[in-house]
């Protein structure tokens, strides 16, 4: 088994996880994991477990810029965890995590962040020292005021656009569920006193579904 964080040039690799991504994501709209793929899957980092050059578990490694309390900072947000069906269960996500988030913190990010679609997902995660800080926010272009949130520069501002047009097309039960979802956030250096619970007594935007 081994660990791999491909970077944002190492495409040709990146493209190879696509087929774990549509094996274990119910997403029916193929013009969405299209654009997943030619626009986010360029711009991120995935953390690959492989076997044999067979890739058995990821984590992307999605890029933002976030406004935390007057300070920009880059932060990553985790989408896309999964491990192939028949390897679950063996605790390989366990060594993928734990890599994946020591990597991050040797990149010097104050926190990182994902989403939990269930108390049994916000469980596991907890064990890895992420906390609930806010629900997940469907307004990608929010005009409320708040402490935490992600900068609308010229590249953010085109993402959130054709997120909204996917969106737009989902189900009213698709969009309750994210709606529902709770947004998870994990410390992972302490920098300028940012400790979870400041996180947690602020107001926190995340809209970003990937």
């Amino acid at each position: 088994m081994q660990v791999k964080i491909l970077q944002e040039n190492d495409l040709q690799m990146k493209l190879n996880t696509r087929e774990l991504y549509e094996e274990n994501f119910d997403i029916n709209d193929k013009d969405y994991i299209d654009y997943y793929y030619d626009v986010i899957v360029k711009r991120n980092k995935i953390a690959i477990l492989e076997d044999n050059g067979k890739i058995i578990s990821m984590i992307h490694l999605n890029p933002y810029k976030y406004s935390v309390f007057g300070k920009i900072y880059d932060v990553h947000y985790l989408v896309a965890i999964t491990t192939k069906l028949q390897y679950r269960g063996n605790g390989y996500m366990n060594i993928l995590l734990n890599e994946t988030l020591l990597y991050l913190k040797e990149l010097n990010e104050p926190f990182c962040y994902l989403l939990a679609d269930n108390k049994r997902l916000e469980n596991y995660y907890k064990k890895y020292g992420f906390e609930v800080v806010c629900k997940f926010t469907l307004d990608k272009f929010s005009k409320d005021t708040y402490d935490v949130f992600p900068v609308n520069d010229e590249e953010y501002n085109d993402l959130m656009i054709a997120e909204n047009d996917f969106l737009e097309k989902e189900s009213d039960d698709y969009r309750l569920n994210l709606s529902r979802k709770n947004v998870m956030m994990k410390i992972l250096n302490n920098r300028d006193g940012l400790l979870i619970d400041k996180f947690k007594n602020s107001k926190v935007y995340v809209c970003q579904e990937v």
